[in-house]
């Protein structure tokens, strides 16, 4: 029988999600090498059919103890990103067991973005959703050997607790991962009806932090077409982005990364943010790293190759296929929004 301070200390049991209707952490039982295997921690990915173990949050307040400095101390480090931008690949390669170990996207984390946006209050306890963000760090800290630095990348729903994070952890070093708009929009039609799923399900949750939005009726949001949808995610997600570029940057807490320069220049971006998170992984072992089998395989599906020549074709299929349509949707976009740009280049440039 595991006791309640196995679950909480060992890395050998992620916490896995916060369940808002019982007040409580669900625990899962995992091996290091799943964690780095697995391109986001959900539980699909992981194993469908392993049990969760349940921890009331009242066993866990005493980890906000003021006197706590895990996170202070060995402050973990950050990822954000605005989706479809090389996140996961970054990540990966700056996974490197004796330095690093990286956390995609924690449940944890989500749940506590979903928290502020709920404004969730205990019934239990006299926690609310202010305090989740540092108990899902607590959390997830062990992860991470005492030699080692925590990265963690968020899903892009966790940008609205950003600030939060790095308030928290007081001096952690984070990156914003960003792409341009027409990369966005390709990348969303090349996932097929599925990517638009996934892109009116970002946008639905999103919006929830603009006040302009978050009132919109459910018909108006129906009404919007794919093209619209995609389009205003995207915009909505910069901005985003460069209001915490704007904060962060200038002092020396967060850096901005173009995707497309990581794709490009692999070795210079991964040396660049190798330096400014501080991870202390030799330069030696990044030029490896970007020369490897992992600089050409997809980060996402195991075994499945990727090539930055393959993947201009398949855009420029699409390109054809929807012809005029894309340049419509761009101009849409532009003519609502004056100040956007299609190619943006977000402040605090990493280098």
């Amino acid at each position: 029988m595991t006791n309640t301070n196995e679950l909480i200390g060992s890395p050998n049991f992620l916490a896995y999600k916060f369940s808002f209707e019982t007040e409580s952490v669900e625990f899962l039982p995992v091996e290091s090498n799943e964690i780095s295997r697995v391109s986001a921690l959900k539980l699909e990915y992981i194993d469908p059919g392993r049990r969760l173990i349940s921890v009331p949050l009242a066993d866990m307040t005493g980890l906000l103890d003021s006197s706590n400095r895990t996170l202070q101390d060995n402050p973990p480090r950050f990822i954000f990103h605005t989706a479809f931008c090389a996140s996961t690949f970054l990540s990966r390669c700056l996974d490197v067991e004796g330095y690093v170990t990286a956390l995609r996207e924690p449940q944890l984390l989500l749940d506590a973005a979903n928290a502020k946006r709920l404004q969730w209050r205990s019934r239990t306890t006299g926690l609310d959703y202010r305090q989740l963000a540092r108990l899902a760090l607590l959390l997830l800290q062990k992860h991470a050997r005492p030699s080692e630095k925590l990265l963690i990348k968020p899903i892009n729903s966790v940008n609205n607790i950003a600030s939060e994070l790095l308030q928290i952890t007081a001096r952690a070093k984070s990156l914003m991962l960003y792409t341009d708009a027409r990369n966005f929009l390709l990348s969303t039609l090349r996932k097929g009806e599925a990517g638009k799923h996934v892109a009116r399900a970002m946008f639905d949750l999103l919006r929830c932090d603009f006040p302009h939005l978050s009132k919109l009726s459910l018909s108006a949001v129906i009404n919007m077409t794919d093209w619209n949808v995609i389009m205003t995610l995207w915009r909505l997600q910069i901005e985003q982005a460069e209001f915490l570029l704007r904060t962060h940057a200038g002092n020396g807490l967060m850096a901005s990364v173009y995707g497309e320069k990581l794709a490009r220049d692999t070795a210079g971006a991964l040396q660049a943010a190798n330096r400014f998170l501080d991870l202390g992984i030799p330069e030696s072992r990044i030029d490896d790293i970007a020369q490897s089998d992992r600089r050409f395989e997809d980060a996402k599906v195991s075994g499945q190759a990727f090539s930055l020549e393959k993947r201009t074709q398949r855009y420029q299929k699409i390109e054809q296929f929807y012809g005029e349509e894309l340049e419509q949707i761009f101009k849409w976009m532009c003519r609502n929004n004056p100040a956007v740009q299609i190619y943006p280049n977000l402040s605090g440039t990493l280098y």
